[in-house]
């Protein structure tokens, strides 16, 4: 009996979504900048407009992450633009009028907003690397295994009589780092999932509305890496060793469906 093979993500296989956890950080430092150019090119514009620019990118590249399915950007932006609500209340005296309230919680907003996106990258960096710690593929002569989670821990095995396909992903870098992703999808579509993009059109006028749309709904292999081998090292030997063990498989099945017609074509001449 074979050694199962146990590998798990690699940290240049991960990279991508610690660069997604600190796109918060990104986007403040890219307003900052163009907040620079602005008081340079406009200085008569108002203060609280420029304030403005770094939570409105947020908010914009919250909504994309949210679009595209980045589940670590969308928490490290959210957490970034939810954080300075209470420490901006707690370090703004809150007495005097009520519109100049206002415009000192917004101008102390804007700015703890970098220390924000710092802490909140952070923690979801953090995060991301916690569950590239806990996730652990196994090749065995029973089936492919896959654990992962940290508060919610999920394990699951998939026979090699349900594994309808094997896909390998590499990207130009995977390729001279030796890293990339093995997808697995069953017969019953295990490991695929669907997603819709839509694209609309709309205007009003006194109360009308026209609009035109467009939606296409997709079927593609899951690259979470609860559902496949996320960024594993040489992932061309792994799936390798997922189709040695399958073809043993299979071929063992036939040898079995070859000695049983033997035994059948023996009785029936007898």
């Amino acid at each position: 009996m074979e050694q199962p093979l146990v590998t798990r993500p690699s940290l240049p296989g991960f990279f991508r979504k610690y660069l997604l956890a600190a796109s918060p950080l990104l986007v403040c430092a890219f307003a900052v900048a163009v907040r620079s150019q602005l008081g340079l090119l406009y200085p008569q514009l108002p203060a609280i407009l420029l304030d403005a620019l770094a939570p409105l990118l947020l908010a914009i590249a919250f909504v994309l992450s949210w679009v595209l399915r980045s589940p670590e950007a969308a928490s490290s932006t959210l957490l970034a633009l939810a954080l300075p609500f209470p420490l901006a209340l707690l370090t703004e005296a809150t007495s005097g009028d009520t519109f100049a309230l206002m415009q000192r919680l917004a101008s102390r907003y804007a700015s703890l907003l970098t220390l924000s996106s710092l802490i909140a990258s952070l923690l979801v960096i953090m995060g991301v690397e916690a569950r590239r710690r806990s996730t652990v593929y196994e090749v065995s002569n029973t089936g492919v295994a896959i654990k992962t989670g940290i508060w919610r821990r999920q394990e699951q095995t998939i026979p090699y009589a349900s594994i309808g396909r094997i896909v390998l992903e590499q990207s130009i870098v995977g390729k001279l780092l030796d890293y990339g992703t093995v997808m697995i999808v069953s017969s019953a579509e295990w490991g695929a999932e669907y997603y819709t993009r839509s694209f609309s059109l709309g205007a009003g006028k006194r109360g009308g509305a026209a609009s035109a749309g467009y939606a296409r709904t997709l079927k593609e292999v899951s690259r979470d890496p609860g559902k496949c081998f996320y960024g594993v090292r040489r992932p061309s030997e792994v799936k390798k060793a997922i189709e040695a063990r399958l073809q043993a498989i299979q071929g063992s099945e036939l040898e079995q469906a070859r000695y049983l017609k033997e035994i059948r074509d023996k009785l029936a001449g007898s």
